[in-house]
């Protein structure tokens, strides 16, 4: 059974969700209208840094995601 686990959040700047043995990160940004979640899968690489050392290691993806949405997956929030 597939389940999506969050597994680390700061409300309104990030979320760290966990499913089948990947780690996906979305960082909600209110423009453009109406507002999307930006999604992101990590790399192996990422994700060895992630579990060894945290959010701090993810700060130039989040920072990168914000900006340049246009490259990433986004979801609306209607």
């Amino acid at each position: 059974m597939n389940t999506k686990k969050l597994i680390e959040k700061k409300d309104w700047h990030y979320y760290v969700y966990e499913e089948n043995n990947s780690i996906t990160l979305s960082v909600p940004i209110p423009k453009p209208t109406p507002g999307f979640d930006i999604l992101y899968t990590l790399n192996e690489s990422e994700k060895e840094k992630y579990v060894s050392t945290g959010i701090k290691s993810l700060k130039n993806r989040i920072e990168d995601m914000k900006i340049n949405f246009l490259n990433y997956e986004m979801n609306s929030w209607r």
